[in-house]
């Protein structure tokens, strides 16, 4: 039986939710931008880091283990709920932590409290049913997109209201909290399988045996998209941060969204048919053909007419971002088509060379932006993007190939 319908299909409905969540993004940002200034942008780019890293550290793999296993649901849910749990409260503490030494490392007095109250964020979605999977597992992805576009409107509809209200950057915080705690209901109102506060350790090993490598390119994946936020809060201040901030929010993830919406859908189509290498690199070609005509259609506007665009969606104060978001862009084109790749790797459990990539992505990004970014400012930042991206994709070529010729 072919997977083609079911991929256009999961792309079809994907990207339709990345069309509504891009417009309901832009509507959010369009409010909010009029109402924060850069340094309250730049002050939450810090509290995502913060988030992200203790995230993506304690990366267990459950989400992916279920969705490559054979096995039911049900064999899995209470062991993974007991996980997420456990993993939701560790980050959380991890986060205070990051906090105390962030505050002093930015000068940023506020910036432990802020941490601080987003640590409740983990917490509640450590309770959120594990079940929620099963959409993507089941090729339902209508329902996943239904899902996963009402978190998104919950989250900008309270970023709003509660920014008009409190005009300060703890509004963003407070609507991720709000968010987390509607996904948590809902989670449990839409699934018959609930989850039971209960260990079993065998099950257990199979999901931290598979999150072994998962646990590396988690990190790395997050620092490879954050790090940059990191040292540049520290190089270029939290005012300029700020700016870098939505830069770097509309011009590279206008077109990566829509690269990971052909990954959301080509992710378990790739994991069912991994050892039909014929059936695979015919799916792989489709999927990156896809990939790079949709981001180049969606990237082209922000090229021919970047000040027009930044003025209407984000105002005047930000019109300084415009003679660097061309970088942001093709930052942008290198992560969509890269992460086709990735899935690909997800799909084989090629953890070592996708650890690899990210590892040298990382590396080269690190060396460029101190080195960049304090002569160029925002500019040497997005050099830095564009240079770490484009001369690393020879490893993940190669790779590819070896897949694709044993």
């Amino acid at each position: 039986m072919g997977y083609t319908k079911n991929t256009i299909s999961g792309f079809s409905w994907q990207t339709l939710l990345k069309i509504a969540v891009t417009l309901i993004t832009l509507g959010k940002i369009m409010v909010i931008a009029r109402i924060l200034n850069p340094q309250d942008f730049g002050l939450f780019a810090l509290i995502a880091i913060a988030l992200g890293l203790a995230e993506a550290t304690t990366q267990t793999g459950i989400n992916l283990t279920i969705l490559q296993s054979k096995k039911t649901i049900g064999y899995f849910i209470n062991t993974a709920w007991v996980i997420a749990i456990t993993r939701g409260l560790i980050i959380g503490i991890i986060m205070v932590v990051m906090g105390v030494g962030m505050t002093r490392y930015y000068n940023e007095p506020r910036l432990s409290i802020l941490i601080s109250i987003a640590a409740f964020i983990p917490i509640i979605k450590g309770f959120i049913n594990p079940s929620v999977i099963l959409f993507q597992k089941n090729l339902e992805f209508l329902k996943d997109s239904v899902f996963k576009l009402s978190l998104v409107i919950i989250e900008a509809f309270f970023a709003i209201i509660l920014s008009i209200f409190f005009r300060d950057v703890i509004a963003l915080i407070l609507a991720m909290i709000t968010s987390a705690f509607f996904e948590v209901l809902i989670s449990f109102w839409i699934f018959k399988d609930k989850p039971k506060f209960q260990y079993i350790s065998s099950r257990s090993k199979e999901i931290f045996s598979n999150a072994k490598g998962l646990t590396v390119s988690a990190a790395l994946s997050y620092l490879n998209e954050n790090i940059d936020d990191f040292l540049l809060g520290k190089t270029i201040g939290t005012h300029n941060l700020g700016l870098y901030h939505n830069a770097y929010s509309l011009g590279h993830k206008a077109n990566y969204d829509f690269a990971k919406s052909i990954n959301h859908s080509t992710l378990p189509i790739f994991s069912k048919i991994t050892e039909d290498i014929k059936r695979l690199k015919s799916a792989f070609l489709k999927s990156m053909t896809a990939t790079i005509l949709i981001v180049f259609s969606v990237s082209l506007p922000l090229l021919i007419a970047p000040n027009l665009i930044v003025n209407f969606v984000l105002g005047q104060k930000w019109l300084s971002i415009v003679p660097s978001l061309y970088l942001f862009v093709f930052a942008g084109i290198l992560q969509s088509i890269t992460i086709i790749f990735y899935t690909l790797f997800y799909a084989k459990k090629r953890y070592t060379a996708l650890n690899f990539h990210l590892f040298l992505t990382v590396l080269i990004l690190i060396i460029l932006i101190k080195y960049l970014s304090p002569i160029s400012g925002i500019t040497g930042a997005g050099q830095a993007l564009v240079i770490s991206r484009l001369i690393t994709l020879p490893i993940i070529f190669y790779e590819t190939f070896k897949i694709f010729n044993k």
